[in-house]
Parts: structure tokens; sequence; C-alpha cells
């Protein structure tokens, strides 16, 4: 999964330049995760942790940060984003926030 250069530059804004300022979701479905921040109205914005640490070149431990989730714990907290935002409930919510890049989907004009 790849991200743009506008997607990663959103993320680091918002994490503060810090990806330890992040809250590490384990991804039920691998061994992965993805780091999670919000913007300035709460809206999730979500990076694929291996992405984000090839992109960085560095190692990111997801102890070092600020918290984490369960995605099953992050899918009940944002239920309700997630219903409005999500085309259907098959649907990764993990995966398909993380292609949008900022927390809206694809095709949102914002």
């Amino acid at each position: 999964m790849e991200m743009k250069t506008q997607q990663l530059t959103t993320f680091l804004s918002s994490c503060r330049g810090n990806w330890r300022n992040t809250i590490y979701i384990r991804d039920a479905a691998s061994d992965g995760g993805y780091l999670m921040t919000a913007d300035r109205d709460g809206v999730p914005i979500l990076a694929e942790l291996s992405t984000l640490s090839r992109l960085m070149g560095e190692a990111i431990d997801p102890t070092e940060c600020r918290g984490q989730l369960p995605q099953d714990v992050f899918e009940d907290v944002y239920a309700q984003y997630l219903l409005w935002h999500m085309s259907s409930s098959q649907e990764h919510s993990l995966r398909t926030l993380c292609v949008a890049g900022d927390g809206r989907e694809a095709t949102d004009p914002q």
C-alpha cells in the first residue's frame, strides 16, 4: 500500500512530525498494524506501519506510541463514523481509511 506525498504530509502534520504521538492499532487480520492520529476535526488519519517505517527509513516500535488499540476497539469507538464513511460493513476498516489517506473516503472532495 503506497502513501502519496500529500497523505504523508497530512499524517505527519497531524502528529506534529513525530510518529510517537500516534495510537498503534493492531490489525486483527494480520501481524501488521496501523498508526492513527486525528485532524483538527477529530477525523482519523491512518498510516500502515510497515509503509510509514519504510518511507521514514526507521524502525517503528509500536510500544513507543502514545497508546495501543485492538482493531475491534477502534471500530467500536468510531462506529458511527465508519457507518457513514464506508460503503460496506464487509470492508476492512483500517485498510479502507488508510487508502483514503486522510480518514475520508477517496472520493470525498475535501
